[in-house]
């Protein structure tokens, strides 16, 4: 099978918080995995396609949170149970990140790629 992504992926628990656009509440998450496109997160509720989150990104080597928009492209229909309940894996990509911030999130993936080849 051809990998389709255009970005890497990494699985590195970073922490987000997000927003459904237009509905009340932020809620903290660890990121299941994470490129430059976009993140596959657990997300409580089920969204339609195409709904619109606001991110709050907070990479470890950075002092400052950094905002984005994403979209949702897919989302699992069964849930996944952890200690925490249960959650759908839904898959985001970015609609809004800014250039600067993609190029953090590439080095970060990048400097975790090579920890593991070391």
């Amino acid at each position: 099978m051809t990998e389709k992504r255009k970005y890497q992926r990494i699985n590195d628990g970073v922490k987000i918080i997000y927003k459904v656009m237009g509905v009340k509440g932020e809620y903290p998450t660890p990121v299941l995995d994470m490129g430059a496109g976009g993140f596959r997160l657990p997300i409580k509720d089920k969204l339609a396609l195409g709904s619109t989150l606001e991110l709050n990104i907070c990479l470890p080597d950075e002092k400052e949170p950094f905002f984005g928009l994403a979209r949702v492209v897919w989302q699992k229909s069964e849930i996944t149970k952890s200690e925490k309940g249960g959650y759908y894996e839904t898959g985001v990509e970015f609609i809004r990140v800014g250039v600067q911030n993609r190029k953090l999130i590439i080095r970060y993936i990048a400097s975790l790629i090579a920890k593991d080849k070391k």
